[in-house]
């Protein structure tokens, strides 16, 4: 599935293969996070926009290396990506099924 023009005020918690075409907004440094179960996962966190306006992301474990290429203000395509919420506030993760490209719009 392709969503393109899926406006971000239009996505809801649970939903999957999303793809976006985004402006890097914030980057954040790498940490680490401990889940219920206890295992230690590296994520990165930042905000991404497009015309729709701006969200989160999270970028887990090994595609965090996607990232070292990428800089504020760089226009990307995120693959397959899925939304979460936390605290109510919605998020695009970028997972282990996800792919990142760096594109030129």
């Amino acid at each position: 599935m392709t969503y393109y023009k899926t406006r971000f005020d239009e996505i809801r918690p649970g939903m999957e293969h999303l793809n976006f075409i985004v402006v890097v907004k914030k980057i954040l440094e790498v940490r680490k996070v401990k889940t219920y179960s206890g295992i230690e996962h590296n994520i990165l966190e930042g905000e991404i926009e497009n015309s729709s306006g701006s969200i989160g992301f999270a970028v887990w474990n090994e595609k965090i290396e996607f990232f070292k290429e990428i800089s504020v203000g760089d226009n990307i395509e995120l693959l397959n990506c899925f939304i979460t919420s936390f605290k109510g506030i919605l998020q695009v993760n970028v997972g282990r099924d996800s792919d990142v490209r760096k594109i030129k719009i």
